[in-house]
């Protein structure tokens, strides 16, 4: 793992990012999480370790990012609470997609916006990842 960035083909708004940056070191699985996003509509980053992963989320200013637990160099976990505490990417809202979600401690968990069970069913991941990227609107 060398810290490679794969980007899929899809235009984004300038200031009105669709970037979703995608933390995973499995090709197969990076290339799924890709093609189900990229067909909805957003542009992805493919990270396939931790290396570089604050200077590209601050880079794309992506509306959300979706991170594995199990990665190379260090854990997501530990990359999750790193994301959370700087004020830049802190309002990046995180979805965790990993084998290993029942391992996440509830502190780090409560940092997440969504937590995924891999396998995953690709319109679930949708429906997390739009309701992370949606901002919510005041009851009237």
């Amino acid at each position: 793992m060398d810290g490679t960035v794969r980007t899929g083909a899809t235009a984004t708004a300038a200031g009105g990012s669709r970037v979703v940056v995608v933390i995973e070191d499995d090709p197969l699985t990076a290339d799924l999480l890709s093609d189900v996003l990229t067909e909805a509509g957003y542009t992805v980053s493919v990270l396939d370790s931790t290396l570089g992963v604050h200077a590209a989320v601050r880079r794309l200013l992506p509306c959300a990012i979706v991170l594995d637990l199990g990665l190379p160099y260090r854990s997501g976990a530990s990359l999750l609470q790193d994301l959370k505490a700087d004020p830049v990417t802190a309002p990046v809202p995180v979805v965790i997609v990993s084998a290993l979600a029942d391992s996440l401690p509830q502190d780090r968990a409560a940092l997440a916006s969504a937590v995924v069970a891999k396998p995953f069913a690709p319109q679930a991941l949708l429906d997390v990842v739009h309701a992370a990227t949606t901002p919510s609107r005041p009851a009237a």
